[in-house]
């Protein structure tokens, strides 16, 4: 007796457990570097068909945000060394 596999909308319904969807893996994001090659294989996967530009331009938007981050936390660290340095030269003299 052959049975017609569930619809994943039926599976969902009856309250079976969903396999996870399937993703990239993990793409290690730590450093500005990190960003602008994982920005390089977007593009590239967007030109070679391979991911659908709208998706594309999603991760895009999101790697530059991730930038952002990155560039406003080194300009705080240095604005911190600066005053570190400003203060210590202040009471010094």
């Amino acid at each position: 007796m052959s049975t017609k596999p569930k619809t994943a909308a039926l599976r969902v319904v009856t309250g079976e457990v969903l396999d996870p969807t399937p993703r990239r893996d993990r793409v290690r994001l730590h450093s500005i570097d990190d960003i602008r090659l994982e920005l390089g294989r977007v593009y590239n996967d967007m030109r070679d068909g391979s991911l659908d530009p709208s998706d594309g331009t999603k991760f895009a938007y999101v790697l530059g945000q991730m930038v952002r981050i990155f560039e406003t936390r080194e300009l705080e660290q240095r604005t911190e060394a600066l005053e570190r340095a400003l203060r210590a030269q202040l009471t010094k003299d």
